[in-house]
């Protein structure tokens, strides 16, 4: 198709873990355009970040501030922004009125259905910045778009839950950053598959020495914190370096099935799942608060419910111990904290409660979940005497 219009398009997403990969491939293979990530999270990107936010709004916002002036520096000139089910639907709104003020050039691409009242909206948004694609096209990338996020957070599951008993180590390290690195020249569907089968059945060859009954601690929270490594100080490889089996149930491809599962983009996650028998039923949804609705009856909003239920599931399944992961200003998450408290009393499961913002310190977090760990350990040990 003739391009509409001679600007040179540069699409970026802020950072959220890897999922930039399939973002990437999506936009060059279905919008045939060029992406920019953005540079990795370091302690710049959270003080621009900062600097340039409200003072008190949630740490998220300002990780995505500083995400989007970095790319801007390096040349992107199209910021993607998202909707959400808290405060986070009217970021795209806020975070381009001050990049404008801040006097940079370019234009807010904001994937909400709200902006475009249906599909055939949004696909009219995406060939603006897009103007080479079709229809055609974009439905032809999707399979592999959403396999590679399945596949994603398949092998970054297993990942989690052992890595923590390798004999020798680094080699799960070493053989997770050898799937990213192949992930990032995948170009079919079948290279995914390929790139899956060879990263599971290499993990399957690291010798590890794991207890039939090893320490399990499920890791709850809000949405973009619990996914975004830098964002939590890499919370889960800290806790599975210490000997723990770690669990964590929010992911994209769950969140996109659980928020979207009647869609067509939702079922399409379902179909290329590999075992979809495993998703339980939509916990985002009003109408499944039954499944908790011995600790709450209302919606608190954004990842609320999908926090309390998942808890309460890790507590009934005897879990050693439960992680609530939230960031500085989130009021659904932190508006759920007595429920916690019920379920840790009820199931008898200690619950740490970790809050992030912009100055959290890394020697602060490894020593409250140094000692969250030893008293779990303990636990355990006297407790299966």
């Amino acid at each position: 198709m003739m391009r509409t219009n001679n600007k040179n398009y540069i699409l970026c997403y802020p950072q959220l873990g890897n999922y930039d990969i399939p973002i990437k491939y999506f936009v060059n293979h279905g919008l045939n355009q060029e992406y920019k990530a953005p540079p990795q999270m370091t302690k710049r990107t959270i003080e621009l970040g900062a600097k340039n936010s409200p003072d008190f709004v949630c740490a998220p916002f300002k990780c995505m501030m500083g995400c989007y002036i970095e790319a801007l520096e390096q040349g992107a000139n199209v910021m993607i922004g998202t909707g959400g089910t808290c405060r986070l639907g009217y970021y795209g709104e806020l975070h381009e009125q001050i990049l404008h003020d801040l006097g940079y050039d370019f234009e807010m691409f904001n994937i909400t259905l709200a902006n475009y009242k249906n599909i055939w909206g949004l696909y009219k948004g995406m060939r603006h910045f897009a103007p080479n694609t079709n229809l055609f096209r974009m439905i032809k990338a999707l399979p592999a778009t959403a396999k590679m996020i399945c596949v994603f957070d398949e092998v970054e599951d297993y990942y989690r839950q052992n890595m923590g008993f390798e004999t020798h180590e680094g080699d799960f390290e070493a053989a997770y950053k050898l799937f990213l690195q192949s992930m990032r020249k995948a170009n079919t569907l079948r290279d995914i598959k390929r790139i899956y089968k060879t990263t599971i059945n290499n993990f399957k060859r690291i010798p590890i020495n794991k207890p039939e009954h090893p320490v399990k601690i499920g890791i709850v929270g809000e949405y973009f914190t619990i996914m975004d490594p830098y964002s939590n100080h890499e919370i889960e490889t800290k806790l599975a370096k210490m000997g723990a089996e770690v669990h964590r149930w929010m992911s994209l491809s769950h969140s996109v099935i659980l928020a979207n599962e009647k869609s067509l983009f939702g079922r399409l996650f379902q179909y290329m799942h590999f075992d979809i028998k495993k998703f339980p039923s939509s916990i985002w949804h009003k109408s499944h608060l039954k499944d908790i609705s011995d600790y709450a009856v209302y919606d608190n909003g954004g990842s609320s419910i999908a926090t309390v239920n998942k808890a309460k599931e890790y507590a009934k399944a005897g879990f050693d111990g439960i992680v609530q992961v939230k960031c500085f200003g989130c009021t659904p998450e932190t508006g759920i904290v007595p429920i916690l408290h019920n379920i840790s009393k009820d199931y008898k499961v200690p619950i740490l409660y970790m809050n992030y913002d912009t100055q959290t310190s890394d020697t602060g977090i490894e020593t409250r979940i140094e000692a969250f760990y030893d008293m779990i350990a303990m636990r355990k040990e006297v407790t299966t005497k």
